[in-house]
């Protein structure tokens, strides 16, 4: 009998799970080509710095890095691959200047998820570069609205928010834009209310927060906002209002879409429109994604960049 113990969090495929993952991997890729999206396969192993490129703190909690024995340095296990996707357009494609592509591979967190208890997940995503605007959001939410009925969920419904509606509502506080994507993402309002107490925001944008943590912040609530909070705010709702009118004209009867500005992205990279899909029968998101044009200036290559992502996985076992 071995003696070696599992590693927490990981886990092995084969026999019927392991097929079943790859006849979804391969339904989607076909979806993802006939749309006329090119396959990218990154390595396993990235430098931290281009992981950290433009995202911060917010990945490098789940990084695992260590020292490479053939010298290359520090090199670091991603969590994520969207940031290599970055890193590759920035560079080995910087001559193109409008790229579709999508990419599906292993990542693997340096501390299990809340939710599921696994490190291990099968990042799958659809990344647009050069397209800005509606033009590119268009493409990347249909093919997430497609993504979802291609792996046989029921009633795909695409939640669209705005990161700008929030950094308007917390500007000038003295929490960080990190913490309150946390406590928004809770949708709790006796949490929120104590987080108040201590801050100094504007009557107006703590009442507004107050919609955000309790599920109000449809259509309705952010016309019913505006001219009441700042600039930022007006710019950022009409930016959402104005895309989801499009969104839905174009994509009418393939997937619901509606406002919900409370919507947080999973990682905090992303600087623009966001959003989270889910389906009938799953209680959490089924994928999430958003634009990040940051990010990619932050990797040496100022371009609109939006996509989304989700873990095969986890689709699997819903």
């Amino acid at each position: 009998m071995s003696t070696i113990k599992p590693i927490l969090g990981l886990d092995d495929a084969f026999g019927h799970r392991a097929k079943a993952l790859r006849t979804l991997q391969f339904k989607l890729r076909e979806a993802y080509e006939n749309a006329g999206f090119s396959e990218v396969i990154p390595p396993i192993v990235e430098r931290p710095s281009a992981l950290n490129s433009g995202a911060g703190s917010f990945l490098s909690d789940q990084t695992i890095v260590f020292s490479d024995p053939a010298d290359a340095g520090l090199l670091a296990i991603r969590p994520d691959m969207t940031p290599q996707i970055a890193r590759i357009v920035a560079t080995r494609l910087s001559k193109e200047e409008v790229l579709k592509l999508y990419y599906s591979g292993q990542i693997m967190l340096a501390r299990p998820d809340v939710r599921t208890g696994s490190r291990q997940q099968w990042q799958t995503g659809v990344e647009c570069f050069g397209l800005e605007g509606a033009e590119g959001d268009v493409e990347v939410i249909h093919l997430a609205a497609l993504s979802l009925v291609t792996a046989g969920f029921k009633n795909p419904v695409l939640q669209v928010g705005h990161m700008g509606i929030i950094n308007a509502l917390v500007d000038g506080s003295k929490a960080s834009l990190e913490a309150w994507v946390q406590l928004i993402a809770r949708y709790s309002p006796e949490d929120l209310e104590a987080h108040l107490a201590s801050d100094d925001l504007s009557s107006a944008a703590k009442h507004a927060l107050r919609g955000l943590a309790s599920g109000e912040a449809d259509a309705v609530w952010l016309k019913a906002n505006q001219g009441k909070i700042n600039a930022k705010f007006d710019k950022a709702a009409d930016n959402l209002l104005s895309l989801v009118s499009t969104v839905q004209s174009k994509l009418s009867g393939e997937v619901n879409i509606v406002i919900d500005a409370a919507v947080t992205p999973r990682f905090l990279y992303h600087n623009g429109m966001v959003f989270s899909g889910f389906a009938s029968g799953a209680s959490h998101a089924l994928l999430h994604g958003g634009r990040y044009d940051k990010m990619m200036a932050a990797h040496g290559r100022d371009m609109p960049a939006v996509g989304f992502s989700f873990d095969l996985w986890a689709w699997l076992d819903t």
